[in-house]
């Protein structure tokens, strides 16, 4: 069993998890060419964090980086939801 996941998330959801990075990233990317903004995270199995990996349409990404990277208490999504 892996010690990390990564989820996808749209339509203010996560939908899916994956132990593969790629495999995230590449379902991502398919959902994306439907015309939703989605996100791709790490989640760690023992820890309550999770990390921005990459978010689609490109022309998202910056936006959807710079709301992980606000920290938790003023808002963010480093932490959670």
């Amino acid at each position: 069993m892996t010690m990390t996941k990564y989820e996808v998330g749209f339509d203010g959801h996560w939908q899916e998890t994956f132990d593969d990075r790629e495999e995230a990233i590449q379902w991502a990317q398919e959902v994306a060419e439907t015309g939703r903004v989605v996100d791709v995270i790490r989640k760690y199995r023992f820890l309550p964090f999770r990390m921005f990996v990459t978010a689609f349409p490109e022309s998202e990404y910056a936006a959807r980086k710079a709301a992980w990277s606000i920290p938790w208490t003023s808002g963010g999504r480093v932490y959670g939801s």
